[in-house]
């Protein structure tokens, strides 16, 4: 193994000066380096010689390598939800916009894996790792989305549901195969997305408002 600090890592962002460099610009070299050698190899030193500053720059934006972590974290999580509550905002039929944000967790998810693996990965990993905060904090988020689309349907009498933050976890929970990491290798059948349309038409005709 090479240790970190004799890697040679070209400069992915120029910095001029270097103290007016962002935390962006920092969480923005932090990925390409993660690309490339994965959370486990990756330092504070290399990111500030991916930007071409000293490691003193970056620590007084990241006082560690955790809190790091921590923010490509973060901001990954925050990529995932700022779709999804869009959806949840829409102004369609409650049962469009349910399917429609089921679908668009998968689709994230999925797309990641195929167009950048090694990110994907590292981000798994990445989580595995943070606070428990984090990552609780990112599904109350997602599962608060799921109840405001719920509610919505109960309000024009469109889903028969007592309990819409119980019934949202429900939903995410019973589609974790389509959407969690553990499952990423299942991902690449080509049955998988008929698979998941089967699963929630018997998830929509199970909170349904029967007339």
């Amino acid at each position: 193994m090479i240790p970190s600090a004799v890697i040679k890592i070209d400069p992915v962002i120029s910095v001029d000066p270097p103290t007016m460099l962002t935390k962006e610009q920092i969480l923005d070299a932090a990925e390409a380096v993660l690309r490339k050698y994965g959370p486990r190899k990756t330092t504070v030193v290399d990111v500030a010689r991916a930007l071409g500053v000293s490691h003193g720059t970056v620590y007084r934006h990241f006082a560690t390598k955790a809190a790091l972590h921590e923010a490509i974290t973060s901001r990954w999580v925050e990529r995932v939800t700022a779709p999804l509550d869009d959806i949840a905002n829409k102004s369609t039929s409650p049962g469009a916009r349910l399917r429609e944000w089921f679908e668009t967790l998968m689709e994230i998810k999925q797309r990641k894996v195929h167009d950048d693996p090694e990110m994907f990965e590292s981000y798994s990993l990445l989580a595995q790792k943070v606070p428990d905060h984090i990552v609780f904090s990112h599904l109350a988020v997602m599962i608060s989305q799921i109840s405001r689309i719920l509610q919505d349907g109960v309000d024009e009498s469109a889903f028969d549901v007592a309990d819409c933050d119980a019934t949202a976890r429900s939903l995410f929970d019973a589609t974790l195969r389509y959407h969690h990491p553990l499952h990423v290798k299942e991902w690449s059948s080509t049955q998988i997305k008929e698979e998941f349309d089967a699963l929630f038409t018997l998830l929509e005709r199970a909170i349904e408002k029967r007339q």
